[in-house]
């Protein structure tokens, strides 16, 4: 009977590591049952050992999840799931820039804004809002605000 326990202990430690690698709450929920019932029949059968079993497979379970974890970060299948490269701009990584130079600028507008459009800028194409108007493309525009990538135009002769 004891190989019936250790075969449901290590069967439910498999099963909720496995859920790590493939989470979706069956493989964790039955390995957890299948911890459970192997602590319960040793309980059953060897009542004397009570405190001792409890302790032994809670030691086993934290120790089974520690071995887990640092197995899984050493090998191939962990290190594919897990991002190692460094968001560098010596690796063409760029934040994105700051559009706050372009309050006061003026540009004309490339199509209508009605009121989102896109506006030529200092020879580039922005996405750009009305501050409410309708704008006819080709009519000269002035950045009143940027918050984020929002760019906030109204008319040039406006103010």
């Amino acid at each position: 009977m004891v190989w019936w326990i250790i075969l449901f202990f290590v069967s439910g430690i498999a099963l909720i590591l496995v859920e790590f690698i493939l989470p979706g709450l069956v493989c964790g929920i039955l390995g957890g049952i299948l911890v459970f019932v192997s602590c319960v029949i040793a309980l059953y059968w060897h009542p004397e050992h009570a405190v001792g079993i409890i302790l032994g497979e809670i030691i086993a379970v934290i120790a089974s999840i520690i071995v887990g974890f640092y197995l899984i970060a050493r090998s191939p299948l962990g290190k594919a799931m897990v991002l190692s490269d460094a968001q560098d701009p010596s690796k063409g990584w760029v934040s994105d820039e700051s559009n706050e130079s372009m309050v006061g600028k003026l540009g004309q507008v490339f199509t209508a804004l009605r009121p989102a459009g896109s506006i030529m800028l200092d020879g580039k194409k922005v996405n750009a809002v009305s501050s409410g108007d309708f704008i006819e493309d080709g009519a000269t525009v002035k950045v009143i605000e940027v918050r984020g990538n929002r760019v906030v135009v109204e008319p040039a002769a406006k103010r």
